[in-house]
């Protein structure tokens, strides 16, 4: 595919998911986490489910087993522990401090593909993924941990954002052998079943009641934000490097913020406009540097979530 078309993708990725962390909010005030995220997996997982059989119509086989496998369990660390520390925390802290967490994430996928491929990324993007990160918290009003009952939610979407980064990092080499679609499929269902043993520990319930704002949101993290926007995220992945997909996720914080000028019609703050030429600035430093890697024969993508 062109690049212009893969980053055309991107950005449309993470304007959907900049509306994921209010739809999470509204949709955990009427439904439990636990299950929200378990919904939200099993139905994406479930939308994409007829690639599988497609896939295997044409080829004639499945991917092989061991593929599959892997696939597998790179779900559950990309999708089933994340997202459901992320769901937990936001419910704990606020949809603010998630979106901050954002600007944690790329420079931790960074640096876990650092540490395992020796990826070489040179001053410039290290410098620009910095005032990108700054850019997103400003952006944010340069929120702060809460008391301390939000403790517990901020560490809670830190683990999840590790984990995130961990994912990003190794999830393009560990299914360069899976087809996009399937991949995805195989991912979001895996992740969904192993949130069944979760919400059971939980104790948490179905709920009797759902009000139109929760079934809305969590229509938009089933289809949108989980089918539709991880599926782009793996297809471009497949085809791009992991530190130029990065930095695109601190587009993130200024589409929630134009969302919210569109849905609520607020009016943005001066730390809005600072932090956004922050971010179009470290873009424009990051911009498709040639980046060298010694494990030059695999393609260097990662995974959401999420320069």
């Amino acid at each position: 595919m062109p690049k212009w078309f893969l980053f055309v993708l991107l950005i449309l990725a993470n304007l959907i998911w900049s509306g994921s962390f209010p739809a999470t909010s509204v949709a955990s005030q009427s439904i439990a986490p636990t299950l929200l995220v378990m919904c939200r997996l099993l139905i994406g997982g479930a939308i994409l489910s007829p690639f599988i059989w497609i896939h295997k119509r044409r080829a004639g086989a499945l991917p092989p087993f061991r593929s599959l496998l892997r696939t597998a369990i790179l779900g559950l660390l990309g999708f089933t522990v994340p997202v459901t520390l992320e769901t937990i925390g936001i419910h704990r802290s606020s949809p603010a401090l998630g979106a901050v967490s954002i600007a944690l994430e790329p420079l931790f996928t960074l640096l876990v593909a650092a540490l395992l491929y020796r990826t070489k990324l040179g001053p410039v993007r290290w410098f620009a993924m910095g005032i990108a990160a700054v850019g997103a918290w400003v952006i944010a009003g340069c929120p702060r941990p809460g008391f301390v009952g939000y403790l517990l939610g901020d560490v809670l979407m830190l683990i999840a954002v590790l984990c995130y980064a961990v994912y990003n990092a190794v999830s393009g080499r560990l299914t360069a052998d899976v087809p996009p679609t399937v991949a995805t499929s195989v991912m979001l269902l895996t992740s969904g079943i192993g949130c069944i043993p979760l919400f059971w520990l939980t104790g948490h319930h179905f709920p009797r009641h759902l009000s139109t704002p929760a079934v809305v949101s969590a229509l938009f993290l089933c289809v949108l934000a989980t089918a539709g926007a991880y599926l782009v995220w793996v297809i471009v992945l497949q085809d791009h490097d992991v530190s130029s997909a990065a930095i695109t996720l601190y587009l993130q914080p200024i589409f929630g913020v134009l969302l919210s000028i569109a849905i609520v019609h607020v009016r943005p703050e001066w730390y809005f406009y600072v932090g956004s030429v922050l971010i179009f600035g470290a873009l424009f430093l990051g911009r498709n540097r040639a980046v060298q890697s010694r494990a030059a024969n695999a393609p260097d993508i990662g995974g959401i979530t999420n320069e």
